[in-house]
């Protein structure tokens, strides 16, 4: 079959994105299935509605005129190969994690690459997607796939850090393909430019600077020989029980965020990226937990203009000791996290950084993987604090030696079996949780319960059990001095594993606690939190 597509890639090594149509093969037993039909890229194979919950291979092919050395970027499904003129680059089994692929293209000329992406899953102890986890993996090309040039010289990293006892500096890392520039020109926000001999550590001052808040996001650039980045001046602190941006103390009040659609699966467009979080800024909420893995680039970009302040985590949904205590899975959960941390660095939304949901903390043997990305974070990046979400509670043995202690908590619903709204229990595991954890901030990770779209019976799984129900919760955590923040599970609708051991939790194989459905239509919940938080403004 004749590809589709073909782009010439300019001299100056700018970032090309390779959107459009594609060449497409789909096939649930050939591992490189024949490219007999067209997609769009980015792309889920199994959106599909006749091969949703199917697992198989789906190829991804194009034509690309370009030569020499090249860098090829992409975020794909559970598992991706990629392929340049039949030759194998590279792979990935870090699902939602962006890759860098650096390799000789060859000659200039018109060159062939093929991604290849597939949705199987194990229930290996080294699997970093698991068959039971609570969402389902789609099969496919999730972001824009891009390529670029490199160059002897050329800046391809750059790395800026707000120093908070310097107001108004930062400190630049810059990162060459070698061999290095022997100085570099440097300016911001378009303005004068001036020349530092090469460093790969700057300390700069910043014109006219301003600060970075959700009040006023306002947002600089750096430009180095050419390399631009963006970044925000703000600072964080953690001190006691409060989380302070810019030395003022942080409510945060928002909601878990999954990048799904039952349409594009987690290959979603810009456009509804954007509709999403205009919608949750505009509701009144400040904040996003972006669960359960490393956020698309342009959910920042968009969190950066907005002002919506967000909590990045690497992949990790209730994994076992046996997954805890895994070399590979342990390598590989190293791995998300140093990936993330240099895709993220640069954006102020970026508060938190997280890893491995609900893991089983309440053990000993957990300690040593859960400290170790505690450290790993911290070293790569001391100016956001770490934490991760747990529903153990006292049991845990770890949450206590995080920056934040975030708790995942569901009073009233699965603990509970009454049919209508008594929502005491709220307020008291509100309390118990303060008393058990009196030294750290404190956020209540998840809480809330499920509502089919319609059911208007006042019963459980009725919009109006589900709205009393988040009411309640968001009511009481605004009024509590010991309490950071919330983030209600969940945002909207989305689809889960149909083999998920929590089966009869999840009718139509999606886990229903949004405050709107998964076409985005608004249940009673999502216009009670609006009128709750345009009364406390955060």
């Amino acid at each position: 079959m004749k590809s589709r597509a073909m782009k010439n890639i300019p001299e100056s090594g700018a970032e090309i994105p390779l959107t459009g149509l594609w060449d497409f093969g789909y096939s649930e037993t050939e591992k490189i299935p024949a490219c007999d039909a067209v997609a769009t890229v980015p792309a889920c194979a199994d959106a599909l509605a006749e091969r949703f919950g199917r697992e198989g291979y789906a190829a991804f092919r194009r034509k690309v005129k370009i030569g020499g050395m090249v860098r090829l970027r992409l975020t794909g499904g559970l598992h991706l190969r990629v392929f340049w003129d039949e030759r194998e680059i590279g792979q990935s089994v870090l699902a939602y994690t962006q890759e860098e692929y650096d390799f000789d293209a060859g000659n200039e000329a018109i060159h062939t690459l093929l991604i290849v992406t597939d949705n199987f899953k194990d229930d290996l102890p080294s699997s970093v997607f698991r068959p039971y986890y609570d969402f389902y993996g789609y099969n496919g090309i999730y972001d824009t796939v891009t390529i670029e040039r490199l160059s002897p010289g050329k800046i391809d990293r750059i790395q800026v850090t707000p120093l908070a006892r310097m107001p108004g500096s930062v400190r630049i890392a810059l990162h060459a393909i070698a061999p290095a520039p022997a100085e570099v020109q440097i300016s911001f926000d378009g303005g004068k430019v001036q020349s530092y001999p090469w460093s790969e550590v700057l300390t700069l001052s910043v014109p006219k600077w301003k600060y970075w808040s959700p009040q006023s996001p306002h947002l600089h650039t750096v430009t180095v020989n050419g390399k631009e980045a963006t970044f925000g001046i703000r600072f964080l602190d953690w001190q006691g029980r409060r989380l302070l941006l810019n030395g003022k103390p942080l409510k945060l009040v928002g909601v878990n965020r999954h990048e799904a659609h039952p349409e594009f699966g987690a290959a979603t467009p810009e456009a509804l990226i954007w509709n999403d979080l205009l919608a949750i800024k505009r509701q009144g909420f400040n904040f996003i937990r972006g669960s359960h893995y490393p956020q698309k680039e342009m959910m920042l970009n968009i969190a950066d203009r907005l002002g919506l302040l967000v909590w990045e985590e690497a992949l990790g949904w209730g994994n076992r000791e046996e997954a805890l205590t895994d070399a590979t899975f342990r390598a590989r959960q190293e791995e998300q996290c140093r990936k993330m941390v240099r895709k993220s660095f640069n954006h102020p939304s970026v508060i938190i950084w997280g890893f491995l949901n609900e893991c089983q903390s309440e053990l000993e043997t957990a300690r040593l993987l859960v400290w170790r990305l505690r450290d790993i974070l911290h070293e790569l990046d001391p100016s956001r604090p770490a934490t991760f979400a747990t529903y153990k509670n006292q049991l845990d043995k770890c949450i206590t030696d995080m920056d934040i202690v975030s708790i995942n908590t569901y009073p009233d619903w699965y603990d509970d079996n009454r049919t209508t709204a008594d929502f005491s229990a709220i307020g008291k595991r509100l309390q118990d949780l303060s008393d058990l954890f009196p030294d750290k901030p404190l956020i209540i990770s998840e809480i809330g319960c499920a509502a089919i779209y319609g059911e208007h019976s006042g019963f459980r799984w009725s919009e109006e059990y589900q709205s009393e129900y988040v009411t309640t919760a968001v009511r009481e955590i605004l009024r509590r001095d010991d309490y950071t923040g919330v983030s209600l599970w969940q945002y909207c609708d989305t689809r889960t594993a149909h083999t998920t051991r929590s089966i009869l939790g999840t009718p139509r194989c999606f886990n229903n606690k949004g405050l709107i459905n998964e076409y985005r239509l608004p249940k009673l919940s999502w216009k009670a939190m609006k009128q709750l938080l345009a009364k406390k403004k955060i």
